[in-house]
């Protein structure tokens, strides 16, 4: 049998002597021999028993799960342990993809947010979207407090999944409430998602739609909302759809903490050239 001091062990697994140290401390992979006088022989085979460690690691395996599999070796068990690591992996790789996703739409409603006209009233032709719907009550946001209470209370079932919210979030008010200007939201809403049931997924179709951004306090937005309601109907548009109002990361594009960002969009029914799609009917709401 070949044996390897603990510099050479440690080059031949391409790792450091500490590290080998270490794993003999906590009882990972002791070396073979331990003379009197304090020095470490390992036995070249045990280059795999380093390799399972190093495995067992990879996998998030605690040191005691380690120690446990490496101390008395169980091929049943320690098959089922690397299979119940795959399925917390596959979660792990959903949960990072989700957070790319919604750092990518954070970052194109940051751009959106910082190039956009504020306050005036266009035609745009938008995509079919999928979202997550959650009603809200009428009497739940009487103040602004209550407003961001039940929508803490959106995110954080969202929290408790253990993924984020998908983008984009905002509020729907429906068709029929529009014409009150009444600034209320019937539903929350965020992006759909594998996790989002059939009865909380809604459709917003593509097609025509009135557009407005606003920034400024919260208040602001009520009176924004309602010019734009008038400027749809001085025009002449038909509402054929719901209103989305979408948060345009204001916490990023804003350096005021007070100040929101969002964007409006209805469905609407235009007639002559206005209905040639963006570019037109371009004025201030």
């Amino acid at each position: 049998m070949k044996y390897l001091s603990t510099g050479e062990f440690a080059r031949l697994c391409g790792t450091r002597k500490d590290t080998l140290l270490f794993y003999d401390k906590e009882g990972l992979l002791k070396p073979r021999i331990v003379s009197e006088n304090g020095y470490r022989r390992y036995y070249i085979g045990q280059f795999y028993e380093f390799d399972m460690v190093t495995m067992l690691k990879e996998t998030g395996s605690s040191l005691k799960e380690i120690r446990a599999f490496m101390q008395e070796p169980d091929p049943a068990g320690l098959l089922t342990h690397l299979e119940g690591k795959k399925r917390l992996l596959h979660r792990e790789r959903m949960r990072m993809a989700a957070r790319q996703k919604m750092l990518e739409a954070t970052i194109a409603f940051g751009h959106e947010a910082l190039n956009a006209r504020y306050d005036v009233l266009d035609l745009v032709e938008m995509s079919e979207e999928r979202l997550e719907m959650t009603p809200v009550s009428e009497e739940d946001q009487t103040t602004e407090e209550g407003s961001i209470e039940i929508f803490a209370e959106f995110v954080e079932k969202f929290e408790k999944q253990g993924r984020p919210v998908p983008m984009p979030l905002g509020f729907m008010t429906e068709k029929q409430k529009i014409s009150s200007r009444v600034y209320l939201a019937d539903y929350f809403f965020c992006g759909a998602s594998r996790e989002t049931s059939r009865e909380n997924m809604s459709i917003r179709p593509a097609g025509l739609y009135a557009r407005l951004y606003h920034k400024g306090a919260p208040q602001s937005h009520a009176e924004a909302y309602s010019r734009m309601v008038d400027a749809i109907k001085q025009r002449g548009w038909v509402i054929n759809g719901h209103m989305y109002g979408y948060d345009m990361a204001s916490y990023i594009v804003s350096a005021n903490p007070l100040e929101y960002v969002a964007k409006y969009c209805v469905s609407v029914c235009a007639t002559g050239d206005e209905a040639q799609g963006p570019g037109h009917a371009q004025d201030r709401a």
